[in-house]
Protein backbone atom coordinates (compact mmCIF):
# COMPACT_ATOMS: atom_id res chain seq x y z
CA UNK A 1 0.00 0.00 0.00
CA UNK A 2 3.11 2.27 0.46
CA UNK A 3 4.63 1.48 -2.39
CA UNK A 4 1.27 2.26 -4.30
CA UNK A 5 0.49 5.65 -2.94
CA UNK A 6 4.02 6.60 -3.53
CA UNK A 7 3.99 5.99 -7.27
CA UNK A 8 0.59 6.51 -8.10
CA UNK A 9 -0.87 9.05 -6.42
CA UNK A 10 -3.70 7.29 -6.03
CA UNK A 11 -7.45 8.80 -4.90
CA UNK A 12 -9.13 5.53 -3.31
CA UNK A 13 -8.25 1.97 -2.43
CA UNK A 14 -9.58 -1.22 -4.56
CA UNK A 15 -10.13 -4.43 -2.71
CA UNK A 16 -11.99 -7.64 -2.86
CA UNK A 17 -12.75 -9.78 0.31
CA UNK A 18 -13.69 -13.10 -1.53
CA UNK A 19 -10.06 -14.01 -2.47
CA UNK A 20 -8.29 -17.12 -2.64
CA UNK A 21 -8.04 -20.90 -3.44
CA UNK A 22 -10.91 -21.73 -0.26
CA UNK A 23 -12.48 -20.27 2.41
CA UNK A 24 -9.80 -19.50 4.40
CA UNK A 25 -8.41 -17.03 2.09
CA UNK A 26 -11.35 -14.88 2.57
CA UNK A 27 -12.11 -11.91 4.66
CA UNK A 28 -14.47 -9.60 6.02
CA UNK A 29 -13.74 -5.64 6.76
CA UNK A 30 -14.38 -5.88 10.37
CA UNK A 31 -12.04 -8.94 11.10
CA UNK A 32 -10.28 -8.21 14.19
CA UNK A 33 -7.00 -9.66 11.96
CA UNK A 34 -6.89 -8.75 8.10
CA UNK A 35 -9.72 -6.62 8.07
CA UNK A 36 -9.09 -4.21 10.91
CA UNK A 37 -5.04 -4.31 9.80
CA UNK A 38 -6.50 -2.97 6.10
CA UNK A 39 -8.84 -0.78 7.62
CA UNK A 40 -6.16 0.89 9.96
CA UNK A 41 -3.38 1.65 7.02
CA UNK A 42 -6.35 3.03 4.95
CA UNK A 43 -6.51 5.73 8.14
CA UNK A 44 -3.19 5.98 8.20
CA UNK A 45 -2.57 6.83 4.62
CA UNK A 46 -4.95 9.96 4.74
CA UNK A 47 -6.30 8.28 1.72
CA UNK A 48 -9.33 7.91 3.13
CA UNK A 49 -12.21 6.05 0.61
CA UNK A 50 -12.26 2.39 0.29
CA UNK A 51 -13.55 1.01 -3.23
CA UNK A 52 -14.46 -2.68 -2.60
CA UNK A 53 -16.41 -5.43 -4.36
CA UNK A 54 -19.10 -7.12 -2.78
CA UNK A 55 -21.77 -9.15 -4.63
CA UNK A 56 -20.69 -10.63 -8.21
CA UNK A 57 -19.00 -13.84 -7.94
CA UNK A 58 -15.45 -13.56 -8.98
CA UNK A 59 -14.52 -16.01 -11.68
CA UNK A 60 -10.63 -15.71 -11.44
CA UNK A 61 -9.05 -18.48 -11.62
CA UNK A 62 -7.79 -17.96 -7.80
CA UNK A 63 -11.58 -17.84 -6.47
CA UNK A 64 -13.88 -20.57 -5.47
CA UNK A 65 -17.07 -21.49 -4.47
CA UNK A 66 -15.29 -22.09 -0.86
CA UNK A 67 -15.03 -18.80 -0.36
CA UNK A 68 -17.93 -17.26 -1.75
CA UNK A 69 -20.02 -16.62 1.34
CA UNK A 70 -17.28 -13.29 1.16
CA UNK A 71 -18.90 -12.01 -1.38
CA UNK A 72 -21.96 -10.59 1.08
CA UNK A 73 -22.09 -7.29 3.05
CA UNK A 74 -22.22 -7.83 6.64
CA UNK A 75 -18.96 -6.56 7.52
CA UNK A 76 -19.84 -3.61 5.78
CA UNK A 77 -21.50 -1.90 8.42
CA UNK A 78 -19.89 -2.49 11.49
CA UNK A 79 -16.69 -1.49 9.71
CA UNK A 80 -18.20 1.80 8.40
CA UNK A 81 -19.57 2.35 11.94
CA UNK A 82 -16.17 1.81 13.78
CA UNK A 83 -14.60 3.85 10.92
CA UNK A 84 -16.89 6.69 10.37
CA UNK A 85 -14.07 8.61 9.13
CA UNK A 86 -13.44 6.58 5.41
CA UNK A 87 -16.05 5.90 2.62
CA UNK A 88 -16.85 3.02 1.99
CA UNK A 89 -18.07 2.51 -1.68
CA UNK A 90 -19.46 -0.87 -2.40
CA UNK A 91 -18.89 -1.77 -6.00
CA UNK A 92 -21.95 -3.76 -7.46
CA UNK A 93 -24.01 -2.60 -4.32
CA UNK A 94 -23.40 -6.48 -3.14
CA UNK A 95 -25.61 -7.28 -6.16
CA UNK A 96 -25.44 -11.36 -7.46
CA UNK A 97 -27.34 -12.19 -9.95
CA UNK A 98 -28.50 -15.53 -8.87
CA UNK A 99 -30.03 -13.61 -6.33
CA UNK A 100 -33.18 -11.83 -7.99
CA UNK A 101 -33.81 -8.00 -6.81
CA UNK A 102 -37.46 -7.92 -4.72
CA UNK A 103 -38.78 -6.03 -1.84
CA UNK A 104 -36.44 -5.79 1.50
CA UNK A 105 -37.52 -7.44 4.16
CA UNK A 106 -35.46 -6.32 7.26
CA UNK A 107 -34.26 -9.48 9.03
CA UNK A 108 -34.61 -11.65 6.25
CA UNK A 109 -32.32 -10.27 3.67
CA UNK A 110 -33.63 -12.75 -0.08
CA UNK A 111 -30.43 -10.46 -2.31
CA UNK A 112 -27.59 -9.44 -2.47
CA UNK A 113 -28.47 -5.85 -1.97
CA UNK A 114 -30.26 -7.05 0.70
CA UNK A 115 -27.31 -7.81 2.76
CA UNK A 116 -25.83 -4.21 1.83
CA UNK A 117 -29.52 -2.37 3.53
CA UNK A 118 -29.25 -5.02 6.47
CA UNK A 119 -25.76 -4.65 7.34
CA UNK A 120 -26.31 -1.16 7.41
CA UNK A 121 -29.10 -0.49 9.45
CA UNK A 122 -27.72 -3.35 11.83
CA UNK A 123 -25.33 -0.77 12.15
CA UNK A 124 -27.34 2.15 12.80
CA UNK A 125 -26.15 3.81 9.55
CA UNK A 126 -29.19 4.56 8.40
CA UNK A 127 -29.35 6.94 4.90
CA UNK A 128 -26.53 9.46 4.38
CA UNK A 129 -24.10 7.69 5.53
CA UNK A 130 -20.24 6.92 4.69
CA UNK A 131 -21.79 3.83 2.75
CA UNK A 132 -22.32 4.32 -0.52
CA UNK A 133 -23.49 1.70 -3.03
CA UNK A 134 -22.02 1.93 -6.61
CA UNK A 135 -23.70 0.51 -9.69
CA UNK A 136 -21.21 -0.77 -12.18
CA UNK A 137 -22.56 -4.24 -13.76
CA UNK A 138 -25.37 -3.86 -11.56
CA UNK A 139 -27.51 -1.78 -13.69
CA UNK A 140 -26.25 -3.15 -16.80
CA UNK A 141 -28.04 -6.48 -15.27
CA UNK A 142 -31.05 -4.88 -13.82
CA UNK A 143 -32.23 -2.08 -16.55
CA UNK A 144 -33.08 -5.62 -18.35
CA UNK A 145 -35.45 -6.99 -15.68
CA UNK A 146 -37.67 -3.15 -14.78
CA UNK A 147 -39.40 -4.48 -11.40
CA UNK A 148 -36.22 -5.68 -10.21
CA UNK A 149 -34.52 -2.32 -11.30
CA UNK A 150 -37.07 -0.75 -9.49
CA UNK A 151 -36.55 -2.69 -6.11
CA UNK A 152 -32.82 -2.43 -6.21
CA UNK A 153 -32.58 1.43 -7.14
CA UNK A 154 -35.94 2.01 -4.91
CA UNK A 155 -34.10 0.84 -1.67
CA UNK A 156 -30.65 2.08 -2.55
CA UNK A 157 -32.27 5.18 -2.12
CA UNK A 158 -34.80 4.53 0.58
CA UNK A 159 -31.75 3.29 2.72
CA UNK A 160 -28.84 4.04 1.78
CA UNK A 161 -29.47 7.29 0.81
CA UNK A 162 -30.17 9.45 -2.92
CA UNK A 163 -27.32 11.07 -1.58
CA UNK A 164 -24.88 7.76 -1.54
CA UNK A 165 -25.91 5.83 -4.90
CA UNK A 166 -23.17 6.45 -7.13
CA UNK A 167 -22.96 5.52 -10.89
CA UNK A 168 -20.83 2.87 -12.32
CA UNK A 169 -20.98 1.20 -15.65
CA UNK A 170 -17.67 -1.18 -16.11
CA UNK A 171 -18.29 -0.58 -19.92
CA UNK A 172 -14.62 -2.30 -20.19
CA UNK A 173 -16.64 -5.41 -20.12
CA UNK A 174 -19.82 -4.31 -22.04
CA UNK A 175 -18.55 -1.63 -24.60
CA UNK A 176 -19.96 1.83 -24.53
CA UNK A 177 -22.13 2.49 -21.95
CA UNK A 178 -24.46 4.55 -23.70
CA UNK A 179 -27.80 2.31 -23.82
CA UNK A 180 -26.95 2.14 -19.85
CA UNK A 181 -26.63 6.47 -19.60
CA UNK A 182 -30.63 6.44 -21.63
CA UNK A 183 -31.72 4.04 -19.85
CA UNK A 184 -30.65 5.66 -16.53
CA UNK A 185 -32.05 8.88 -18.03
CA UNK A 186 -35.55 7.70 -18.77
CA UNK A 187 -35.87 4.77 -15.72
CA UNK A 188 -38.77 5.56 -12.92
CA UNK A 189 -39.92 3.62 -10.28
CA UNK A 190 -43.53 3.02 -11.01
CA UNK A 191 -46.29 4.35 -8.80
CA UNK A 192 -47.40 1.24 -7.61
CA UNK A 193 -44.12 0.42 -5.92
CA UNK A 194 -43.45 4.08 -4.62
CA UNK A 195 -46.96 3.96 -2.93
CA UNK A 196 -46.59 0.11 -1.52
CA UNK A 197 -42.64 -0.11 -0.51
CA UNK A 198 -42.55 3.77 0.25
CA UNK A 199 -39.52 4.22 -2.45
CA UNK A 200 -39.09 7.44 -3.85
CA UNK A 201 -39.50 8.58 -7.25
CA UNK A 202 -36.45 9.45 -9.27
CA UNK A 203 -36.36 12.76 -10.05
CA UNK A 204 -34.09 15.07 -12.14
CA UNK A 205 -31.88 16.26 -9.33
CA UNK A 206 -31.46 12.26 -7.68
CA UNK A 207 -30.12 11.47 -11.14
CA UNK A 208 -28.09 14.03 -11.31
CA UNK A 209 -26.59 12.94 -7.81
CA UNK A 210 -26.41 9.24 -9.23
CA UNK A 211 -24.85 10.31 -12.91
CA UNK A 212 -21.86 12.12 -11.08
CA UNK A 213 -22.38 15.03 -7.85
CA UNK A 214 -21.72 12.90 -5.10
CA UNK A 215 -18.82 11.09 -6.81
CA UNK A 216 -17.48 14.54 -7.33
CA UNK A 217 -18.09 15.41 -3.16
CA UNK A 218 -16.34 12.63 -2.49
CA UNK A 219 -13.31 13.25 -4.22
CA UNK A 220 -13.19 16.95 -4.09
CA UNK A 221 -14.22 17.54 -7.32
CA UNK A 222 -15.98 21.03 -8.17
CA UNK A 223 -18.37 20.55 -10.85
CA UNK A 224 -17.62 22.82 -13.97
CA UNK A 225 -20.63 24.66 -14.61
CA UNK A 226 -21.52 24.83 -18.24
CA UNK A 227 -21.04 28.40 -20.04
CA UNK A 228 -20.72 29.81 -23.48
CA UNK A 229 -16.58 29.57 -23.21
CA UNK A 230 -17.48 25.11 -23.84
CA UNK A 231 -18.26 25.85 -27.36
CA UNK A 232 -15.34 28.17 -28.01
CA UNK A 233 -12.60 24.87 -28.44
CA UNK A 234 -13.06 22.32 -31.49
CA UNK A 235 -14.66 19.83 -29.65
CA UNK A 236 -17.19 21.80 -28.43
CA UNK A 237 -18.10 23.19 -31.93
CA UNK A 238 -18.40 19.76 -33.19
CA UNK A 239 -21.05 19.19 -30.49
CA UNK A 240 -22.91 22.07 -31.41
CA UNK A 241 -23.02 21.13 -35.32
CA UNK A 242 -24.09 17.69 -34.08
CA UNK A 243 -26.83 18.88 -31.77
CA UNK A 244 -27.95 21.25 -35.03
CA UNK A 245 -28.16 17.50 -37.00
CA UNK A 246 -28.27 14.91 -34.58
CA UNK A 247 -27.97 10.95 -36.26
CA UNK A 248 -27.30 8.61 -33.66
CA UNK A 249 -26.71 5.28 -34.39
CA UNK A 250 -27.01 3.65 -30.90
CA UNK A 251 -24.78 0.63 -31.42
CA UNK A 252 -23.40 -0.92 -28.43
CA UNK A 253 -19.58 -2.48 -29.47
CA UNK A 254 -18.00 -5.40 -28.50
CA UNK A 255 -19.28 -9.06 -28.47
CA UNK A 256 -23.10 -9.45 -27.60
CA UNK A 257 -22.55 -13.48 -26.95
CA UNK A 258 -20.87 -16.45 -25.26
CA UNK A 259 -20.23 -17.40 -28.56
CA UNK A 260 -18.77 -13.95 -29.90
CA UNK A 261 -16.43 -12.87 -27.21
CA UNK A 262 -14.57 -16.49 -27.16
CA UNK A 263 -14.08 -15.85 -31.03
CA UNK A 264 -12.85 -12.52 -30.21
CA UNK A 265 -10.27 -13.47 -27.46
CA UNK A 266 -9.32 -16.96 -30.07
CA UNK A 267 -8.76 -13.88 -32.88
CA UNK A 268 -6.08 -12.30 -30.65
CA UNK A 269 -7.02 -8.52 -31.68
Amino acid sequence: MDELQERWDISAWKTYTQYGESKEGGWWLNDAGAGRAFLEKVRASGIKTISCHKGLPLPFPLMSDGNLEYRFCQDVGPAAAEYSDINFIIFHSGYDPAMPEGPFIPGQPKSGSDTLVQSVLDAGLGSGSNVYAELGSTWWEVMKRPDQAAHLLGKLLKYVGEDNVLWGTDCLFYGSPQDQIQAFRTFQISQEFQDKYAYPAITSEIRAKVFGLSSARIYGIEPVSKDGSLVTDSIGKAKLNYAQNPDPSFRTDGPKSRREFFALARSGH
